[in-house]
């Protein structure tokens, strides 16, 4: 288990949470790779603002994202290379810590067991007041992040810890749109053989875009240095950069 720290400041108090359940507190962010952190990028900054804490916990190093990359490199070359760029954007979003699991890119469904016991070491030593990760449909039915959400809702049950999953925004007029981009990615044989079905959200956050597409940025070898968004339909990118959904979950 690999961890560094970013950030440290002393909590301002709740400031603009409002009905918000997390803003202002103790959370932890749960994640399979690097760059997954961009779901909640902009709640970590309003949590940041909010005189909160945030730790962030990646399973991976993503040593398996090559599909972007302009040219080849190893397995060992791309971890290095993803650490750096998640401890970058740590530091934009104003994150606390960040944790690395260690976990095998596009294997951690093999390692349940491994990923639920150093899940719960790391949440049991951080002491949050709530955690944010993936839902069972991993927003895209990437393996790995399901494995991670089930992860994180049976560390949050047997803690008693609140839980919220990251979730879209609404299906809307482009959902085939979105639908068809998801599965034309099945074909990299890291998802699920169907497509997760869309749960609205019951927790809403209002985001800075600027910050959020600043920390994205940060991911060089999953985006190049132009617009992080641009592999996505430009109506599904919309819904990503004015706020951010959760589902409060029941475990």
């Amino acid at each position: 288990m690999d961890h560094i720290r970013t950030t440290r400041g002393r909590a301002r108090g709740n400031g603009r949470a409002g009905s918000h359940p997390f803003l202002g507190k103790r959370i932890v962010v749960l994640t399979a790779h690097p760059d997954d952190e961009g779901i909640a990028a902009g709640t970590m900054y309003e949590n940041h603002k909010t005189g909160g804490k945030t730790f962030l916990i990646c399973a991976t190093y993503g040593e398996k994202g090559k599909s972007h990359l302009a040219r080849p490199v190893s397995d060992a070359a791309l971890k290095r290379i993803r650490k750096a760029e998640l401890r970058e954007a740590a530091k934009v979003l104003k994150v606390d810590e960040v944790r690395f699991l260690g976990l095998p890119d596009a294997g951690v469904k093999e390692r349940s067991r491994e990923l639920f016991e150093k899940v719960m070491r790391a949440v049991t030593r951080i002491k949050p007041e709530y955690i944010l990760s993936f839902g069972p449909d991993g927003m895209s039915g990437h393996l790995d992040h399901i494995a991670v959400g089930a992860a994180a809702r049976r560390v949050a049950r047997k803690l008693r810890i609140p839980l919220a999953a990251f979730t879209r925004a609404d299906t809307g007029p482009h959902s085939d749109e979105r639908r068809k981009f998801f599965l034309d990615r099945r074909k990299f044989g890291k998802y699920a053989r169907t497509m997760p079905e869309y749960r609205k959200g019951d927790i809403k956050v209002a985001i800075d875009p600027a910050i959020k597409r600043r920390a994205l940025r940060r991911h060089v070898s999953q985006f190049g240095t132009g617009d992080p968004f641009a592999q996505l339909p430009k109506k599904v990118a919309a819904q990503f950069m004015g706020s951010e959904h959760f589902i409060r979950e029941d475990v």
